[in-house]
C-alpha cells in the first residue's frame, strides 16, 4: 500500500517536472540562451513599427527639445552590437539610445552586429517637431524638395528671416532672404545624387532641422511648376494699382520664360463692375497693348479681363512679355478686385534626345527611344521643340514628322498641290534656333503606329524636347 502511494507521488513528481521544464524552454527568452555566436542576428522588439506600402512606420513623433529615447532587444545578446543610424550618420552605439535630435522627417536605422560580422537591420521614420519660432521648411512643393546641384533653389515655410546659412553634407551655403516673397534663396551644392538632410544655421550660428532634401542631376520630375512670387492682400482699383517690389520682379525675371504662365489669385469687391489685368508699364504683359490702342481693331485695347468671384487669371507670356520686363516692373491693374497671390508656372521641358545629327534628305533623324518617352505623357497641346543650327548655304529647312508626314497636320509632299495644304510644310530658318511643333488629334493618330523623325536639309539637329 505505502509503496504504490510513493509510485504515484513519484509518478506525479515526474509528470510534473517534465511540464515545469517544458514550460521554461517555451518562454519568450528562449533565444537569449540558446542562440550563438554563429547564428544570425535578430532584433526582437515587436513595438518597432513595420510601415505599409514600402514606406517606414514611425518609431516616434517628438518635439526638438525632446530626446529619443527606445530600448532594443537583440540575440545572441552576449555576441551583438547594436549601432544608430540617423539619416546614414552613426549617432550611437549600445542597446538603449537617449539622444537629441534636430527637428525635421528623419531616416532611422537600427543595425545589430555579431562578433561573426553577420547582420540585420531595422528602418523606420523618426519625426521631430520643431517648436513655434523655428524656421522649418513647409515641404508643400516638389520643387524646393528634389533640386538640382548647381541651381538656385528656394525655400519657404516658418520664420524663414532667420535664416543665414544652409548646412548640406557638410558644407555651408550662404542664405538670402527674400522679404517680399517670405523665402530663402540659396545655391544647391555640386554633392553626388542621395538624399541629405538639411540644416539651418540662424545668425548667431544656432542650428536648426530642415528635414530631407533630394539631390539630383536629372531629376525624373519636371523641373518648372507653378512657383509664388507674392502673396498678401492688396485692394486693386484704378489709383491702387499693385506693382511689384525691386525683389519681386528680380524674381519674376529669373522664373520667367515664353509660355511661362502667370497667374493671379483674385477675388472681386466691387458691385458696379470687375475687371484686371497684368501689364508692364499699364500695357498688357502679352501683348504690350494699352488704353491708348483701344480704337485700333487689332489690339482691343489692354485687354482687361473681366470677372465674378474668387477666381484665377492666367496670362501666357511672349516674347513681348520678356521685351517688357527688361525695363520695366510687373503691374496689376484694373478695378474692383483684391489681389491675393501671384505666381508663375515655368515651362516644363522633358529631353527627348541630345546629341549632334546632320539632317538633310538623305540623313533624317529617327529614334525609336526618343518616341516611347513622348508617347508616356503626349497630348493634344503638348509642344515638341527642336534645337537645330543652320549649315548649309543654299537653303536650309526643318520638320517633326512621322512616315516623312508633319507631326501636326499629317500632311506630306505629296499633298503639295493641294491649296489647303502647302505640302508637309517644313519650316525654313537661319542660324541656331528652337521650332516648335504643338501636338494636335493627327499627332496622337500618327504616334500610334509611327516612330518620331526630324526630315529637311541643311542642319544640324542638337536636342529635342517636349513639354
Amino acid at each position: 500500500m505505502i509503496t504504490k502511494n510513493i509510485s504515484k507521488y513519484l509518478a506525479m513528481f515526474l509528470v510534473g517536472f517534465g511540464l515545469a521544464a517544458t514550460t521554461s524552454c517555451s518562454t519568450d527568452n528562449d533565444a537569449f540562451f540558446t542562440a550563438g555566436e554563429d547564428d544570425m542576428p535578430r532584433i526582437l522588439n515587436t513595438d518597432i513599427p513595420e510601415g505599409k506600402g514600402g514606406e517606414p512606420g514611425t518609431i516616434a513623433n517628438i518635439e526638438r527639445t525632446e530626446n529619443f529615447v527606445f530600448d532594443v532587444q537583440v540575440t545572441p545578446a552576449d555576441y551583438t552590437t547594436v549601432s544608430w543610424l540617423i539619416d546614414d550618420e552613426k549617432v550611437f552605439e549600445g542597446l538603449s539610445i537617449n539622444q537629441p535630435v534636430l527637428a525635421g522627417d528623419h531616416i532611422l536605422k537600427i543595425v545589430a552586429t555579431t562578433t561573426k560580422g553577420l547582420s540585420t537591420s531595422r528602418t523606420c521614420l523618426l519625426k521631430v517637431r520643431p517648436l513655434a519660432g523655428d524656421p522649418y521648411p513647409n515641404r508643400k512643393d516638389i520643387h524646393e524638395t528634389l533640386v538640382k546641384q548647381g541651381t538656385t533653389a528656394t525655400i519657404h515655410g516658418d520664420n524663414m528671416s532667420k535664416v543665414a546659412k544652409i548646412i548640406i553634407n557638410g558644407q555651408e551655403i550662404a542664405a538670402t532672404y527674400n522679404a517680399a516673397g517670405d523665402y530663402v534663396e540659396y545655391t544647391v551644392p555640386a554633392v553626388a545624387d542621395g538624399t541629405y538632410f538639411m540644416k539651418l544655421v540662424d545668425a548667431d550660428g544656432f542650428i536648426y532641422g530642415g528635414g530631407l532634401i533630394e539631390i539630383n542631376e536629372n531629376p525624373e520630375y519636371p523641373v518648372g511648376g507653378e512657383q509664388e512670387l507674392w502673396s498678401g492682400s492688396h485692394a486693386i482699383d484704378w489709383s491702387t494699382p499693385w506693382e511689384a517690389s525691386e525683389d519681386v520682379n528680380a524674381a519674376l525675371k529669373k522664373k520667367a520664360a515664353v509660355g511661362s504662365i502667370l497667374r493671379l489669385y483674385v477675388t472681386r469687391t466691387a458691385d458696379d463692375y470687375c475687371q484686371g489685368c497684368a501689364a508692364v508699364g499699364w500695357r498688357n504683359i502679352c501683348t504690350g497693348y494699352s488704353d491708348d490702342d483701344a480704337d485700333k481693331d487689332v489690339t482691343g485695347g489692354r485687354g482687361d479681363t473681366p470677372f465674378d468671384g474668387t477666381t484665377v487669371l492666367e496670362f501666357k507670356l511672349t516674347e513681348k512679355s520678356m521685351e517688357l520686363l527688361e525695363d520695366g516692373k510687373l503691374q496689376v491693374v484694373g478695378h474692383g478686385f483684391d489681389l491675393t497671390k501671384i505666381t508663375i508656372e515655368t515651362p516644363v521641358e522633358t529631353e527627348l534626345w541630345a546629341g549632334s545629327h546632320a539632317v538633310d534628305w538623305s540623313t533624317p533623324w529617327e529614334n525609336a527611344d526618343a518616341t516611347t518617352k513622348l508617347k508616356s505623357f503626349a497630348k493634344v497641346g503638348t509642344t515638341v521643340h527642336i534645337y537645330v543650327e543652320r549649315t548649309a548655304d543654299d537653303y536650309c529647312q526643318a520638320c517633326v514628322a512621322v512616315g516623312w508626314r508633319n507631326i501636326c497636320t499629317g500632311y506630306s509632299d505629296d499633298d503639295a498641290d493641294k491649296d489647303v495644304t502647302g505640302g508637309r510644310g517644313d519650316t525654313p530658318f537661319d542660324g541656331t534656333t528652337v521650332l516648335d511643333f504643338v501636338l494636335t488629334e493627327k499627332s496622337m493618330e500618327l504616334l500610334e503606329t509611327g516612330t518620331l523623325q526630324v526630315v529637311g536639309h541643311g542642319f544640324n539637329l542638337l536636342k529635342v524636347t517636349a513639354e
